[in-house]
């Protein structure tokens, strides 16, 4: 876990972002635009360049802008003590809470995996998670003349859809490789789209107040209220989990009992159809006389 600051501007709260999703999307290159200098190591590379988490203060317009960098944490791997650790770290760095979960992907490029961090990071941060992402998408510049908002709204990928719809449709588009003044323009845009839609609310949950009470004791790494802080993410990650498991579940086994149900009963709704639609033309018809 490591901490980066520099003075910042105001002495109102900072805006707190998390910047998640799956390894190599994007992620600290997404955090050094938005903090309009290189602070996280960002290259190409087979293996994960960042291995734990990170945060690092700027400042925009006034207001300082906490980013925390973010660890392979969001991966379809089962979690290990390491994973616990990092997602610890993540909790440590964002207390009280992360205003912005700003999801990284990159355009057309939404894939099963990016579904799969999507869930994991619902089940890092629990219930409300959806409330607070936004979807980032990068490599904006390969859309030619095309607009970001006609490519989603145009868009065959029924996953990046649904997230879409889920997330309140909550996206901006980045150039990561824009010239300087490029990069203020798409900050000043993403900012619009976080005060606008998020209105100054942060994300909040037990882990937090955990946290919170863990950095007024000072518990350092190795000592018992460290351990025991440890302790209760991992046990409350997995609770997490397994509440989203048996949402998923849940609805499951609902959209099989309707589809059951239709199947059974197609003569029966075939004929509700078909009367709906002779009631329907038999009234138009009666509006035209």
């Amino acid at each position: 876990m490591e901490g980066k600051k520099e003075r910042p501007d105001s002495l109102s709260p900072p805006l707190r972002i998390i910047v998640v999703g799956k390894s190599g999307s994007g992620k600290s290159s997404t955090g050094n635009t938005i903090l309009q200098r290189r602070e996280f190591e960002s290259r190409l590379s087979p293996q994960p360049v960042t291995t734990k988490c990170q945060k690092a203060i700027g400042s925009w317009n006034g207001r300082s802008i906490l980013v925390v960098d973010t660890p392979p944490i969001f991966e379809a791997q089962p979690p290990t003590q390491d994973t616990y650790r990092d997602i610890g770290d993540c909790y440590l760095l964002s207390a009280p809470g992360p205003h912005v979960l700003l999801l990284v992907t990159q355009l057309g490029r939404f894939t099963a995996q990016d579904s799969e961090a999507v869930r994991r990071v619902q089940e890092v941060f629990g219930e409300g998670t959806l409330r607070h992402m936004v979807l980032l998408f990068t490599h904006v510049e390969d859309l030619g003349a095309e607009s970001l908002q006609d490519y989603v709204a145009g868009t065959d990928n029924l996953r990046l859809r649904r997230l879409v719809q889920e997330c309140g449709g909550r996206y901006y588009g980045f150039n990561n490789r824009a010239s300087r003044e490029e990069q203020r323009a798409q900050l000043e845009g993403l900012m619009a789209v976080l005060e606008r839609e998020l209105e100054g609310t942060c994300l909040s949950n037990q882990l937090y107040w955990e946290a919170q009470l863990l950095l007024q004791s000072g518990g350092r790494p190795g000592t018992e209220e460290h351990r025991r802080y440890l302790a209760q993410v991992q046990r409350q990650v997995e609770q997490q989990r397994q509440h989203l498991q048996a949402g998923s579940s849940c609805l499951r086994r609902v959209l099989l009992r309707a589809k059951s149900w239709v199947t059974e009963h197609s003569e029966f709704c075939a004929c509700v159809i078909w009367c709906s639609l002779m009631f329907f033309l038999v009234l138009s018809m009666f509006y035209v006389l």
